[in-house]
């Protein structure tokens, strides 16, 4: 059984992963780096005959995984394990495959993004290049709204928080993540109250890096 994330909309992807607490408690994060060990998982059983929840982050990443992603859904589609794939840059190839075969889709999509340049600072944040992250940020804030930088940002941040809590190399330590992942929410929060401006915020988050 499949459900799937697509998109960085923060409101919808947060209303979907709290419906999706509802399938279960997650067994397992599967990375675009470990793609090949997620056919064993379509066929695993549990000692307690309970499905599997397997959650896949950003499969699309790289061609290899991506194509591994798209041999599986199938045989996923039919497992008897739950998978929850969450794509938040999808192309339309693979968000229409994703509505085929998913029990449901959570289309977080941002219609307000007008192109891919966005997503490149999500490269540099993680990589704690501030240099190229500032100018990354100063590229893209032209263009886009500060809900949807933020969102990004957000989004990416979670997912590398969730490698460092289960130990995978990472340039940020747990403390790292508190910090900054706060700072990140509470970007918006103070934005929405009026006390402070996103643009502002996200760009002396990212010159702490």
């Amino acid at each position: 059984m499949i459900y799937s994330i697509v998109g960085t909309n923060i409101i919808i992807r947060e209303q979907g992963l709290k419906e999706l607490q509802a399938v279960g408690e997650v067994t397992r994060h599967i990375y675009a780096e470990e793609s090949q060990e997620l056919q064993p998982l379509i066929s695993a059983t549990s000692l307690f005959d309970t499905a599997a929840v397997v959650v896949c982050i950003q499969l699309s990443e790289n061609a290899s995984s991506k194509e591994e992603l798209a041999r599986l859904l199938p045989d996923m589609q039919t497992s008897s394990n739950i998978f929850i794939i969450d794509e938040p840059f999808a192309d339309i190839h693979l968000t229409n495959k994703l509505l085929k075969v998913s029990k449901k889709v959570f289309d977080a999509r941002e219609k307000a993004i007008k192109d891919d340049s966005i997503f490149k600072i999500t490269n540099s944040f993680i990589a704690r290049d501030k240099k190229q992250a500032w100018l990354d940020f100063l590229d893209i804030k032209t263009r886009e709204s500060g809900e949807s930088i933020q969102g990004v940002l957000w989004w990416k941040f979670q997912t590398e928080w969730q490698r460092v809590k289960e130990g995978k190399r990472s340039l940020f330590t747990e403390d790292d993540c508190k910090r900054v992942g706060g700072d990140l929410v509470r970007s918006r929060i103070l934005a929405h109250r009026g006390e402070r401006d996103l643009f502002l915020e996200l760009e002396r988050i990212i010159l702490s890096l």
